[in-house]
């Protein structure tokens, strides 16, 4: 077996442990380590774009721009529940769509296109300069089964909010994280667990085990 067939081989098994670990993403599990679920995202991102130029430069594949106009909006949802996903999925109608077509799916596959482009755009935008998200520390149940992350959501001018997500953890590796509390900006000093099953935060208390 040659280098480039070794080559090859490795790539498509990160492909096949990448799109794994998507499913996972977009069905909100996480890697419990903020660092390696980053390292993710980058390689996610640069294999996406990597995969999609040599389809178009070797394949010179090409797709009807009736299968872009769903393929667009399925985007959209993908970007509704996760944006590093969705980034590197909108190269891929600029670069393969067909170029002969008739006008009428040209038309509304440009439309949702552009609808895709305004979402993103907007989301990133608000999320950028209006919205300011910082976690404020992550606590540990005493079973060390699940986790609770508080969050500090600091809004500018429309004020802010304090999040609280609880993880459960898989594996000791990963983590599917559900909000269960949302309240005023500055509640984050007082969460603690009560036991396994209860979180205190202020003067309520939360069973978990309901979640």
């Amino acid at each position: 077996m040659d280098f480039k067939n070794i080559i090859q081989e490795k790539i498509w098994v990160l492909g096949i442990a990448l799109l794994i670990c998507t499913i996972l993403t977009l069905n909100k599990v996480y890697f419990i380590s903020n660092v390696a679920q980053n390292i993710y995202y980058g390689i996610y991102v640069a294999l996406s774009i990597i995969g999609i130029l040599t389809i178009r430069k070797q394949y010179d594949l090409r797709i009807h721009h009736g299968v872009f106009i769903i393929f667009n909006f399925l985007v959209i949802f993908v970007a509704y529940l996760d944006h590093f996903i969705a980034l590197p999925l909108i190269l891929i109608f600029p670069l393969l769509c067909a170029k002969k077509c008739h006008i009428v799916f040209k038309i509304f596959s440009a439309i949702s296109y552009i609808l895709l482009l305004v979402m993103m755009s907007f989301t990133l935008f608000v999320r950028l300069f209006f919205t300011s998200t910082t976690l404020v520390k992550t606590i540990n149940s005493p079973n060390n089964k699940q986790q609770v992350e508080v969050y500090s959501i600091d809004q500018g001018a429309l004020g802010g909010s304090t999040g609280v997500d609880l993880g459960k953890k898989y594996c000791y590796i990963f983590k599917k994280n559900q909000r269960i509390y949302l309240g005023d900006y500055g509640e984050d000093r007082d969460v603690r667990w009560v036991d396994s099953n209860h979180v205190q935060i202020q003067s309520k208390i939360i069973d978990v085990t309901l979640r």
